[in-house]
């Protein structure tokens, strides 16, 4: 072989060499690179030893639901076993719903029970024949307190959420204990409060076809052939926040029409000033990013009037029907005279007039429009803060009597029901929580 071709073979050797050399530099650089996920809107950058961070913990799916249905003498207007061929508003409303719980697929595992003086292991079939073709025999009862306690100590699952059905007519043996039904309920649902578990409350009225027990017997024990008047029910949802708002979501909304909610805490609502939208006086907006909440105010020579677009889809229903917020959404601003002097749904506030026929893309994040007046900033800067107070719920105080040995008189009221849901609110220490407050600085320009 001659050295020239020797040469060239040996130059070949070399070239193949160095191309494995930097073939191999690429894939560890490769390796090393870093790679970008998305976890919630939180972007993570990662290197070979960075793990993603964990999204928040919110639950998408309720790993088990217990249904309690009590079955009580109390309850067997409700659910009469002849009734002419009709059924009572419970019947068809329940019926319905734990229809819909047992075949809906996003719930996990279902347990029935039925309640009388104890809980007693049932199937869905077994509580469905006897929400449709009535209770044949009158069961006594435990009291109120002595059924939740069991439920909430004996049968709260982790993962999951308990349904309690009841007529909620609090009536111990001992006549003077009804004095004492916030703390007997307070005992009881505090066990609830520190095992983290929050309570949604719904109450619907039923016709009734049957003998009414009432709690307080001083005028007569019964009252048979009850009631010309509806009577009220609930359904109280006992379990872990998330559980209990999925449950809410998936199986409760637009169901009930009075519900009330405890031992939440809510999102801060989406919240922005818009500009854009009947604006008076002269002002400006100081955005960051896509949402203001801050203004500029170039003079008060003429009143400011702003709207306040808020995003209150994640509430519950009963913290944003109309008769709610007009009541118990403030505005609070030291140094100022500014007042709400308007509010408006989506639908409302498109109508209006200067709104309709306008550009309605930026109104899309909100489901309601506050607006908002000032005349005087004594101060170079202030803060105005909306805030939604979290208050007891009107229909509480209206159903509530303190004798329903005249039900057919009073109407659809319960017994104590005031002092039943002062006991749940003590338990979580209500008192002046708001639900959220959302701030916008407004500062006079230089």
């Amino acid at each position: 072989m001659s050295s020239n071709s020797s040469w060239q073979i040996f130059k070949e050797l070399i070239r193949t060499f160095v191309f494995l050399v930097l073939l191999s530099l690429s894939a560890c650089g490769d390796d090393a690179k870093k790679e970008t996920t998305t976890s919630g809107n939180e972007t993570v950058e990662e290197t070979g030893t960075t793990k993603p961070k964990a999204a928040g913990a919110t639950a998408t799916k309720v790993g088990q639901v217990n249904v309690f249905l009590e079955i009580s003498g109390s309850m067997k207007g409700f659910m009469p076993a002849s009734n002419g061929g009709q059924i009572t508003q419970f019947q068809e409303t329940l019926d319905a719903l734990l229809a819909t719980v047992q075949q809906n697929n996003q719930l996990g595992k279902k347990q029935f029970y039925e309640v009388s003086e104890k809980i007693t292991p049932a199937n869905y079939n077994q509580v469905s024949k006897h929400l449709r073709y009535g209770l044949e025999a009158t069961a006594s009862s435990s009291t109120i307190p002595v059924m939740l306690d069991s439920i909430i100590s004996n049968y709260s699952p982790p993962n999951g959420v308990n349904v309690f059905i009841s007529d909620f007519i609090y009536a111990p043996a001992n006549g003077q204990a009804v004095n004492f039904v916030t703390t007997d309920i307070y005992q009881v649902i505090a066990k609830a409060q520190q095992q983290g578990q929050a309570v949604s409350i719904f109450s619907a009225t039923s016709d009734f076809k049957g003998t009414f027990y009432p709690a307080v017997k001083t005028n007569r024990k019964t009252i048979p052939n009850c009631c010309p008047n509806e009577v009220p029910y609930y359904l109280w949802v006992i379990g872990k926040p998330e559980q209990v708002q999925v449950f809410n979501r998936q199986l409760m909304a637009g169901k009930f029409a009075d519900e009330l909610h405890i031992g939440f805490e809510f999102p801060a609502p989406a919240y922005s000033v818009l500009d854009k939208y009947l604006p008076v006086g002269n002002w400006y907006c100081n955005s960051k990013d896509n949402a203001c909440h801050e203004i500029i105010v170039s003079d008060l020579k003429t009143p400011l009037e702003m709207v306040v677009g808020l995003n209150l889809t994640e509430l519950p229903a009963s913290y944003t029907n109309e008769a709610y917020l007009k009541k118990n959404l403030k505005l609070e601003a030291e140094n100022s005279d500014a007042q709400i002097t308007g509010l408006y749904t989506a639908a409302q506030f498109r109508s209006q007039k200067g709104v309709a026929g306008q550009n309605s893309n930026p109104l899309k994040p909100y489901s309601h429009f506050i607006k908002v007046k000032l005349t005087k900033m004594a101060a170079p800067e202030i803060e105005m803060q909306l805030i939604l107070q979290n208050q007891r719920p009107a229909w509480v105080q209206n159903r509530t009597t303190t004798d329903d040995s005249q039900m057919n008189n009073e109407g659809a009221k319960t017994f104590q029901l005031a002092g039943i849901v002062a006991g749940v609110e003590r338990a979580y220490e209500v008192g002046n929580k708001n639900i959220f407050t959302a701030t916008i600085q407004a500062k006079k320009e230089k």
